[in-house]
């Protein structure tokens, strides 16, 4: 697998996830009425990945030794007119762990994916990984509820292990800073000699971080399909119709 595909694979997991999180809370709308009762399907649809994702960023803000002030798993409104599903707050700190607090739902996301399909399919990263042999195992185990479970939970880790906007804000420190670096070392002559085992961890590392999106992109896009389907009756059925503006800043 290459770079390009990996940038392809990982466009299509943030799409999915946008999509899915205002059509979920639309479906429900459509079919209830109220806004409220969209809100709290979502939540529990994506419990588990919320649960997983707001854990992650407890344990590394732990691990790195900054305080917090516990996890709150539960639906809040926030100061920008939006819906929280869950939060860690901690104690300002340094760019550098602000940033690993806010990756860490998404390496432990992939992390669970890869454990999944490792437990559910048999497939792991040292027997190698393969879409065909993954969707030709899921086949196989159709008639065991534990398989349609083992979806369900890679639909819930990977719609929620995406990091949310306020985790994303110290990134942009921390990324400028490591940019002028490696420009400055390159104006000053410096040329890396990566050895070949190290170009192959990361060229295998790559692959399999593909492939775990890969599978989640597969998984959610399959859901996305069957619930276009079902606003489509829904709005056949009942005459109503729900519109998806882009709002402007």
């Amino acid at each position: 697998m290459s770079i390009l595909t990996f940038v392809v694979v990982f466009a299509l997991t943030l799409f999915l996830q946008q999509w899915l999180h205002r059509h979920i809370q639309s479906f429900a709308l459509m079919l209830t009425g109220q806004p409220g009762c969209a809100i709290r399907l979502l939540f529990y649809l994506l419990l588990p990945g919320v649960f997983l994702h707001e854990v992650s960023h407890y344990v590394t803000a732990k691990l790195l030794l900054v305080p917090t002030n516990g996890i709150h798993i539960g639906i809040t409104p926030t100061k920008k007119k939006q819906i929280s599903l869950g939060s860690v707050s901690i104690r300002r700190t340094d760019p550098i762990r602000e940033s690993l607090i806010g990756i860490a739902p998404f390496v432990v996301g992939v992390g669970a994916i890869w454990l999944i399909v490792g437990l559910g399919f048999d497939l792991w990263l040292s027997t190698g990984l393969s879409f065909e042999l993954f969707w030709q195992r899921v086949a196989a185990y159709a008639n065991d509820w534990t398989t349609w479970f083992d979806l369900y939970v890679i639909f819930a880790v990977s719609t929620a292990m995406i990091p949310s906007e306020s985790d994303r804000e110290p990134w942009g420190p921390v990324l400028m800073v490591f940019g002028v670096g490696v420009a400055m070392l390159f104006l000053l002559g410096w040329t890396p000699r990566v050895p070949a085992e190290v170009m192959t961890l990361a060229r295998n590392g790559l692959d399999a971080l593909t492939f775990a999106l890969g599978v989640a992109v597969v998984t959610n896009g399959a859901v996305a399909g069957a619930l276009w389907i079902l606003e489509r009756t829904v709005e056949q059925v009942s005459g109503n119709h729900i519109e998806y503006r882009v709002r402007r800043r």
